[in-house]
């Protein structure tokens, strides 16, 4: 019991910890809030789990692998967004080790929120019993074929059919579940449980939810570039993204359940480690040229800066153009801050315009997406309707 009230208040301080650096923009921590705060979410759940049952669900000595598997699983999808490009980030750490460690520790929330929120719903729901579905001898074959044949329409039509990417997981990783024998949702069905099934969707909803609220008051963020739904937002996900949630709480589910199984396995569990591995690493170098649209820049690394203003800058703490306050400017250089921090848009970006005259907020707000889209060598027609849109609301 004294185990689990000092990992429930540590998480209480963690997450304060990560409110105050937000609140008194504390660098680097404050490139750090989100993943505090899922921490801390990690931790407090998993303590009431120990609490419930005697043993924690993931703080122990798994913790490390469970992480690279958690951190493996989302870069799958990250590899997926190259080709749909539904989201990118901003204002991410210069550091690569910073920047490194952020994704890690992101990434490796994933896994244990999803299963801790599921392990504390489900027995809320209790046994939920349906009439028994009868799964035809040929499923797995027919699940694996369907998820893979979502996933190919995902990349061969990025445009249309984004939305397969949070679907084609369901069938394929389920169907390898049933095939193997390891737990699986129809499993499940077949024995007329479904009470399992809507813990999943109700967990994917419930971290969802945190997902959004957490990152839009975080300065690193994700930013969405979903086709047809730019104006029906809430936080930064469009409303029928929120659809997406539940559905990736099942995958999500169905995947920890084939994870659970090759832990038994010492050979398939290292094979798996070191697929996760692998496409970690890939992922981390794709994100970093493709889906990062803008670092943090050091403050004496700012060009349109004097000696005055940056000595003023560093002696009231401020490490980088993410804490920066115009007030301690002169007009013309906060002119040119705010068009860097605009939405995240960073000092690279910022050079770019600058080079072609555009070096306030009002300046941007008049330059046509086509003409932007050339300055910035940005394709994405989506990225640069965000901050044309943010210039123009400015």
């Amino acid at each position: 019991m004294r185990k689990e009230s000092f990992l429930a208040g540590l998480s209480i301080i963690l997450y304060l910890s990560g409110h105050l650096a937000l609140q008194w923009n504390l660098e680097p921590a404050i490139s750090f809030f989100y993943v505090t705060s899922w921490w801390s979410y990690i931790i407090l759940l998993d303590s009431l789990v120990s609490w419930r049952s005697g043993k924690p669900l993931f703080l122990n000595r798994s913790l490390p692998a469970v992480m690279i598997i958690s951190c493996g699983y989302w870069c799958a999808f990250e590899l997926v967004n190259l080709r749909i490009e539904n989201w990118f980030y901003i204002n991410v750490p210069h550091a690569v080790a910073l920047r490194y460690a952020g994704y890690l520790l992101a990434y490796g929330t994933v896994i244990p929120a999803i299963g801790l929120t599921a392990s504390i719903v489900s027995p809320l729901l209790g046994r939920i019993r349906i009439r028994p579905v009868a799964a035809p001898r040929s499923y797995p074959v027919r699940a694996i074929s369907c998820g893979i044949a979502l996933l190919l329409l995902t990349l061969i039509f990025p445009g249309y059919l984004f939305g397969l990417a949070w679907i084609f997981a369901i069938p394929l990783i389920d169907g390898v579940n049933y095939h193997a024998g390891h737990r699986s949702f129809m499993g499940d069905l077949e024995r007329g449980e479904i009470g399992r099934l809507l813990g999943a969707l109700a967990s994917g909803l419930a971290c969802g939810l945190l997902w959004e609220v957490w990152n839009s008051l975080s300065p690193v963020k994700w930013v969405y570039t979903v086709p047809f739904f730019e104006h029906m937002k809430l936080f930064e996900m469009p409303l029928p993204g929120y659809i997406g949630f539940p559905v990736f709480g099942v995958e999500t589910i169905a995947f920890i359940d084939l994870f659970q199984s090759l832990r038994r396995k010492r050979t398939a569990f290292a094979l798996t480690l070191c697929i996760a591995l692998f496409i970690t690493v890939i992922s981390f170098v794709s994100i970093d040229a493709y889906t990062v649209f803008s670092r943090t820049t050091p403050v004496v690394q700012l060009s349109f800066l004097g000696r005055q203003s940056k000595e003023a800058l560093i002696a009231s703490g401020v490490r980088t153009n993410l804490t920066v306050d115009t007030r301690l400017l002169d007009p013309g250089e906060a002119q040119r801050m705010r068009l860097v921090n605009l939405r995240g848009l960073g000092y690279e970006n910022y050079l770019k315009l600058e080079a072609h005259g555009i070096t306030g907020v009002g300046d941007l707000s008049g330059v046509d997406e086509t003409a932007l889209s050339r300055v910035l060598a940005e394709k994405n027609l989506l990225r640069i309707h965000i901050y044309q849109s943010a210039a123009r609301a400015h």
